[in-house]
Parts: structure tokens; sequence; C-alpha cells
């Protein structure tokens, strides 16, 4: 159902597009909480080693350069979730005619909207 919106005739956002949008938004918290564990396990690498016990200082460097690359892998992998994101946005903009990017509506508002568009 059209929505005018100013001067543009704008179409509600359907159901599966709110749906779409949490999961897109949930992944991209995952990304993020995959990066933070990483990170975590090479800080706590990193400051074992600089115990006085440690035999020597470059004790678990195999460690540390295969954390990094897959600390380089998740960066890139976001990134590309990130631009999925974008381009997921702009599908949505071409379907209801409303602004490219209003993600910053807080979602709980969004997904009211879908239940209203639903019932």
């Amino acid at each position: 159902m059209p929505v005018c919106g100013g001067n543009a005739m704008t179409t509600a956002v359907p159901a599966f597009m709110i749906r779409i949008r949490n999961q897109i938004r949930a992944a991209e918290e995952k990304a993020d909480e995959s990066l933070l564990a990483k990170l975590d396990v090479m800080s706590a690498i990193l400051r074992a080693r600089q115990v006085e016990e440690a035999p020597a200082p470059h004790i678990a460097q195999d460690a540390i350069v295969r954390l990094g690359r897959a600390i380089q892998s998740d960066i890139s992998s976001t990134n590309d979730v990130f631009r999925s994101h974008n381009a997921l946005v702009e599908a949505k903009a071409r379907i209801t005619g409303g602004p490219n990017h209003d993600d910053d509506t807080p979602l709980f508002e969004t997904e009211r909207a879908g239940h209203d568009v639903a019932a």
C-alpha cells in the first residue's frame, strides 16, 4: 500500500524485508563477535609471552601468525557482509521507493511497522 511521504509516494516495507534486515544485522553482530574472540586469544597469547616464566620471547609465534591471518580473513568477510547489507538496503529502496539508508531507525520501530503491514 503506497504511503505519501513528503513529495514522493513510498510503499510500506514488507515483513520479509524486515526479517532479512534483522538477519543481516545478526550476521554482522556474529562477525564482530568472532573477530573479538580471535583478538582476545591473540591478546592472551601475547600477554602470556611477556611473563618471566616464558622460556623464550618467540613462543607461540606460529599461533600468532595464524591468528593474524584468521583475523585478516574475518575483517575481509565482515566487509563483504556489510556490502551485502548495503546492497539489500538499495534493493529495498528500489522496491519501496523509500530512502536508501534509513538504518538509523530503531529496530523495534521497523519491526512494529512490519507487523502492521503483515496484519
